[in-house]
């Protein structure tokens, strides 16, 4: 019988597997389950002790086949470029400062892992020494994503208009600076696949042309890195890639070599499962917003079994629409989650 790793992994790289996977991408809600202060896991070296027993309560809680080896935020990764960050006692960690927001050239900034980065990478060990059945994935952020994070939105939307060359060396700077981390997890043996959350990565943002221009270049560079390190890659961006105008990139998209798909909010899984035709994994279910968010269980249950029909005869990880974060109602991730169980004919 496989292991819980054994069936995510062979899912997501379109290999077959012996039940539906599920994979609940949490980035902070797991502070719920034990109760802990967001301050109390970013402290200034960050905590990963706490950050790691949080991961393993959530997994305990609800049993999915892989985990986030860590508390993650996007913001931690700003302090390495010089940004700052806010971190509410319950709340989630933000960017306050974004460093790279008025800048003409890219400063040289060492790739290695500092600060917070350091603890979330013990994060990751302390995870797969204790969960080792467990698939663990890496959470990186994609091209511009990241960058979006360094520089801000909206620089990062002038940026693409009037600066290309500019905005080409800053991906380069956070495409290494990813790269650093993950061959820093990679030496640790912490984790199992790669997953690029990729929210600014979105044609619905800044149109066709700049998602083919930048993310799916970058992607491809991204991808070709990580597959060199041996790991499968999960791309999630966001927007709507099942419109007539929006086919042709998510071709591209499925051209770069990633191995699985998770598609957002609002797209048809009907027809990204055509579009995508065999060539790599998919993954994604139950919306966070609204259905996970204010239920009701009935509504929970029917959604998720829903995805599980329109997808069950493609190799498919089941995951809510995005990642969870904390307040989101840990009882309605339970229904979801014994949804996926009781499909499985499996129990906690």
């Amino acid at each position: 019988m496989e292991t819980p790793k054994e069936t995510f992994i062979s899912c997501v790289r379109n290999q077959g597997h012996e039940y539906i996977p599920m994979f609940l991408r949490d980035l902070t809600l797991a502070m719920d389950v034990t109760n802990v202060r967001t301050t109390d896991v970013f402290t200034k070296e960050y905590d990963h002790k706490l950050s790691a027993a949080s991961v393993k309560a959530f997994r305990e809680f609800c049993g999915q086949d892989a985990v986030v080896g860590c508390i993650h935020s996007a913001a931690f990764n700003v302090e390495a470029f010089g940004g700052k960050m806010k971190c509410p006692e319950y709340g989630i960690p933000s960017v306050i400062e974004h460093p790279f927001a008025n800048i003409t050239d890219v400063p040289e900034i060492p790739i290695e892992p500092t600060g917070k980065v350091i603890g979330a990478l013990r994060s990751y060990s302390l995870v797969k020494e204790s969960m080792p059945d467990v698939a663990v994935v890496a959470n990186v952020e994609g091209p511009l994503t990241k960058s979006g994070t360094i520089t801000g939105m909206e620089t990062l939307s002038i940026y693409l208009e009037t600066e290309k060359d500019l905005m080409n060396d800053i991906i380069s700077l956070c495409m290494d600076h990813t790269q650093a981390f993950l061959e820093r997890l990679d030496k640790d043996g912490s984790i199992d696949c790669v997953f690029l959350a990729s929210a600014t990565d979105n044609p619905d943002l800044f149109g066709c042309g700049i998602y083919s221009e930048f993310s799916v270049k970058w992607l491809k560079t991204l991808t070709d890195r990580v597959h060199k390190l041996g790991y499968p890659v999960i791309f999630h961006p966001h927007g709507i890639f099942t419109l007539p105008e929006t086919e042709c990139i998510f071709d591209e998209t499925i051209r770069t070599g990633i191995d699985g798909f998770q598609f957002a909010e609002h797209n048809d899984p009907r027809k990204i499962i055509s579009m995508i035709d065999g060539r790599c994994s998919v993954l994604g279910g139950t919306d966070v917003v609204p259905t996970l968010l204010n239920g009701p269980d009935n509504r929970i249950k029917d959604e998720t079994l829903g995805y599980i029909d329109v997808c069950k005869d493609v190799n498919h990880v089941f995951m809510c629409s995005c990642s969870l974060h904390r307040a989101t109602p840990l009882n309605n991730i339970k229904v979801m989650a014994d949804t996926v169980h009781r499909y499985n004919g499996r129990s906690l």
